[in-house]
């Protein structure tokens, strides 16, 4: 059951992106090239060129978290597409100065990978594997797969910039295949 505020943020960063045109010229725009579920694992590949003012921010040790949503879609009919399952899942991208170490961290299940490099860190957040525990999903037509940056698990400080700059308008990169591909 999805929340108010949920339901809210999705709507407020759906409007953002269509009223500001953000979509169409924001080079910061999630795209997701292609995706596939094997063996109860999520395999995606992104496409992302974030704003230098995000990566700036990210450099100085603000974590950046994304929520990528997987659904399992039923046949279609009059009243849209069945939810057959879905989950929800976070990743935060960070980098600690101290150990000049990069970090994609799986929020979800508490798991680290550390690179040395903000282009390898980069790297493996646009080649997406992410396990998806508890994945049965029987009878599904499709998948659909959306991935966000979470504005509101930013800093108090940057949260109201971040709603006015072009820079932190990221739109939801959403993509959707037929599930007897994968």
């Amino acid at each position: 059951m999805v929340s108010f505020m949920q339901l809210w943020k999705k709507t407020a960063n759906t409007l953002s992106c269509v009223l500001l045109a953000a979509c169409a010229h924001a080079p910061s725009a999630f795209v997701v090239r292609n995706a596939a579920i094997d063996s109860a694992t999520l395999a995606a590949r992104l496409e992302w060129h974030p704003d230098a003012r995000v990566l700036e921010a990210l450099d100085n040790g603000i974590a950046l978290q994304f929520d990528i949503e997987v659904t399992a879609q039923g046949r279609a009919n009059w009243a849209g597409r069945a939810t057959l399952a879905a989950q929800m899942r976070h990743l935060q991208l960070r980098y600690f100065p101290l150990s000049r170490q990069y970090q994609l961290r799986d929020l979800d299940l508490n798991q680290a990978r550390s690179y040395s490099s903000r282009a390898l860190a980069l790297a493996a957040l646009e080649d997406l594997r992410l396990p998806l525990p508890n994945w049965k999903v029987a009878g599904a037509e499709r998948y659909h797969l959306q991935i966000a940056l979470d504005r509101d698990a930013l800093p108090g400080a940057l949260r109201l910039p971040a709603l006015f700059q072009s820079a932190w308008r990221l739109c939801n990169g959403e993509y959707a295949w037929s599930a007897r591909t994968g």
